[in-house]
């Protein structure tokens, strides 16, 4: 079956300590543009948005890390998917494993992430 899978990556820099308020927030705010931004079909019927906000930074909390690594937040046929990249020990943190909805998506998900932080 056809489905239409509208992608939208945001690369951020934080000049401070990153902390799970600051990814969250920058994460949220990418997904709301992608959602008001998406000119593809309407989101539901064979149609999604995915938001991957990468944020790039040092020193970062273990709250964020984990925010990252086990994402919770699930939308309509859309996907908001938060990633850290640590400037410092150049490591991207990002989710550990895929989940059940939309697990159709992460691989390709995965490997757009990988080809973005490499050349970071």
């Amino acid at each position: 079956m056809a489905t239409q899978l509208n992608t939208f990556v945001f690369i951020g820099t934080a000049n401070q300590p990153v902390d799970k308020a600051m990814i969250e927030a920058f994460s949220n705010g990418c997904y709301e543009y992608s959602i008001k931004n998406n000119k593809g079909w309407p989101r539901g019927l064979q149609a999604g948005v995915g938001s991957i906000a990468i944020l790039m930074g040092k020193n970062i909390d273990e709250a964020a890390r984990a925010f990252c690594e086990k994402p919770s937040k699930k939308h309509w046929s859309a996907f908001e998917i938060p990633v850290i990249y640590d400037t410092q020990n150049k490591k991207v943190i990002q989710y550990l494993k895929k989940p059940i909805w939309g697990t159709i998506y992460f691989p390709y998900f995965t490997e757009l992430i990988a080809a973005i932080t490499n050349k970071l």
